[in-house]
């Protein structure tokens, strides 16, 4: 199943991930977003640090009976670090370091790093779902939203991945 890179083939990882998709409807009744995860991390830190953020509606929602970390969507985005770990070692795949051109500056690569995901994190709440709940639970049921959605993302990757090829050393 593992290449010589130490990355699995594409179609199988793809079948693999569309069979735990379906166990996750299936068994939890929803796929497998994970930004929602940490709204919930967030609301309960913000929750734990002054207690009368209980009654802010927002924070509410996610804090139920007063743990926002009781929810399976967390335990997920747990098991999704623990096992990309798990993979990556596997592989042999582990190293220190920030991925970047050779000769391009790390504080660039670091600047860029954030603005990407600060957009993202933007983009996400706009879009009421991370890429991964848009991408596999919406595609999933058939939702246009995020074939749209996806559709957008993947062409806006294809146009502006050009700019930024000098940060890869491509």
């Amino acid at each position: 199943m593992n290449s010589k890179d130490g990355y699995w083939n594409p179609l199988v990882s793809g079948v693999i991930l569309g069979i735990v998709l379906f166990i996750s409807f299936m068994v939890a009744g929803q796929g497998m977003g994970a930004s929602g995860a940490f709204s919930r991390i967030t609301a309960q830190i913000t929750y734990l640090y002054d207690s009368s953020f209980a009654n802010n509606l927002y924070v509410a929602k996610y804090l139920g009976k007063g743990n926002a970390l009781a929810n399976w969507t967390v335990v997920e985005v747990f098991g999704i670090f623990l096992g990309g770990y798990l993979s990556a070692i596997l592989a042999g795949r582990v190293k220190q370091g920030i991925d970047k051109a050779y000769n391009y500056p790390t504080y660039k690569r670091l600047f860029f790093a954030f603005v990407g995901g600060f957009i993202m994190a933007g983009a996400t709440r706009l879009a009421r779902g991370c890429t991964s709940g848009q991408a596999l639970d919406g595609a999933a049921t058939f939702s246009v939203g995020s074939w749209i959605f996806m559709l957008a993302a993947f062409g806006t990757g294809f146009i502006i991945a050009p700019l930024f090829k000098k940060q890869w050393g491509i």
